[in-house]
């Protein structure tokens, strides 16, 4: 037993410091959604204005007030940031301080569960804890910048409240935390509704009583927030609607083959290779002991959720995040799973198979971790800072013609949250090359895939710190562009 809380420590402590130093340098860089979300953290803290001059979806193009998603999340961050020492990356540490916490209730879960279930301990358990936990790590999506980071910790919070049903107050808390989900993300709230529906139904405790606990403790929540925030709820509404039209409704389907987009996404991605696989495996695991216990309304909540999770998440595979938002619960499900085997209450006649193919399963889903880590230690000697991009915008803002703007890619808003009067990124002023209000072009090196600097029709490259090489680690190829804030720089003929 001490040997299973050791593991769960020894290995925790080493992410909390391997990830609070990827922090610190910034590492990853923000893919293109964090745009969306983050930077209104900073105006938060600065201008006390829950606003997004960089993003506001075309739903207040004067003031950009962040109306197209519930506000927790740049709260929360603005909130954490607030309390850290001023530092480069404090927007990267404050999402990594939550994804801890969010790590740190789910491994109790999982602690709990091994020490209230396990028959046997041995170097079998052991061995998949390991593995286990660092599969885990992969699933810190802390580059994506939504809110589903702050979901994670919702979720967990919500499976370990779960772990202890027999406390009287647990549909309260229940209630809060969906309230809580609901101001943060619409869609893992409803994933968060259906599965507390069907938890009540499975413990044969759908009653009036329990249900109206639950409500009690959404609208404690939801009361509270509709007094403090800043705008009309009516506007958040049509915000919502709005945005809600454009990103899930009316979405083209992503382009090209979407059976590879699939295949890029939930199978060969290099952040969780074949988790696709993983999910399967919990899913029908759960529905094997739903339909084996006979737990008929149950197992029709699960069809309902996975129909949201297929709809949400699968109309346009880009929208992945909808899918892993529950992957601390799919986690989970594959360690009930495994316990449940080496009980020899399932598999009965297959237990080292089923030994051997979860361990080879969870092994690939958490090489995009060792990966990560590897591309960081392995490109350090040439790593390019925030700050000399800031150099840049401040040297190229004193060329600035009367009325021109700087444009920057999704990655580089970082470096010039204060200066929105004239720099824009691409979800503002449309194609860059086509647009007469832009000066200056600044493309990132990052996430673009390009070794060398692109020519750009109608603009003259004038700088370029591009890396003309891929990051290797023993002389292999472990990524495609060095993971820092080098860029090119381009001025309008």
């Amino acid at each position: 037993m001490k040997s299973i809380k050791y593991i769960f420590i020894i290995l925790l402590a080493l992410y909390a410091i391997l990830s609070v130093t990827f922090a610190i340098h910034s590492y990853p860089l923000f893919r293109q959604d964090a745009i969306c979300f983050l930077p209104t953290s900073y105006f938060v803290n600065h201008h006390n204005q829950l606003i997004n001059p960089l993003y506001d979806a075309g739903i207040d193009i004067v003031n950009h007030k962040f109306l197209f998603y519930p506000p927790l999340f740049p709260y929360v961050i603005a909130l954490v940031v607030k309390l850290l020492p001023s530092s480069l990356g404090e927007t990267h540490l404050a999402l990594t301080i939550i994804s801890i916490c969010g790590l740190i209730i789910l491994l109790l879960c999982a602690y709990i569960y091994i020490i209230r279930y396990t028959k046997k301990y041995s170097y079998i358990l052991y061995a998949f804890t390991g593995i286990w936990i660092v599969t885990l790590f992969s699933f810190n999506e802390i580059y994506e910048g939504r809110p589903e980071i702050l979901c994670d910790f919702f979720i967990a919070c919500f499976l370990l409240n779960n772990l202890n049903r027999t406390k009287s107050y647990s549909n309260y808390i229940n209630g809060i935390i969906i309230g809580l989900n609901a101001i943060t993300s619409p869609i893992s709230t409803i994933y968060l509704a259906i599965i507390t529906i069907g938890i009540l139904f499975y413990f044969n405790d759908f009653k009036l009583k329990t249900v109206l606990q639950t409500i009690i403790g959404f609208v404690i929540i939801f009361s509270s927030f509709s007094i403090i925030y800043p705008y009309h709820l009516i506007d958040l509404y049509h915000g919502l609607i709005k945005h809600s039209t454009n990103v899930v409704v009316n979405r083209a389907s992503a382009g090209g083959d979407r059976l590879n987009w699939f295949k890029s996404i939930y199978l060969v991605t290099p952040f969780h290779p074949m988790v696709g696989v993983t999910f399967i495996i919990a899913i029908g695991y759960l529905f094997y002991i739903l339909m084996k216990q006979k737990k008929l309304i149950t197992t029709l909540c699960f069809i309902l959720l996975l129909t949201a999770v297929g709809y949400f998440a699968f109309k346009n595979v880009m929208m992945a995040y909808n899918m892993y938002v529950l992957a601390y619960l799919y986690m989970f499900l594959i360690l009930v799973f495994f316990v449940e085997i080496i009980n020899k209450k399932i598999f009965v006649n297959y237990t080292n198979t089923s030994f051997i193919v979860l361990f080879l399963l969870l092994a690939c889903n958490s090489i995009g971790f060792v990966r990560t880590a590897l591309v960081f230690t392995s490109t350090q000697d040439k790593e390019v800072s925030v700050n000399n991009l800031r150099k840049d915008i401040n040297m190229l803002s004193k060329k600035l013609k009367n009325g021109k703007k700087i444009y920057i890619t999704f990655s580089l808003w970082p470096s010039c949250l204060d200066k929105t009067d004239y720099v824009v990124s691409n979800t503002v002023l449309g194609t860059p090359a086509d647009n007469p209000l832009l000066q200056y072009i600044i493309l990132q090196q990052s996430n673009s895939g390009q070794i060398t600097a692109p020519e750009i029709p109608n603009y003259t490259l004038i700088k370029s710190n591009f890396i003309p090489d891929n990051p290797k680690f023993l002389n292999f190829k472990i990524g495609n562009t060095y993971p820092y804030y080098q860029t090119a720089i381009y001025e309008r003929n």
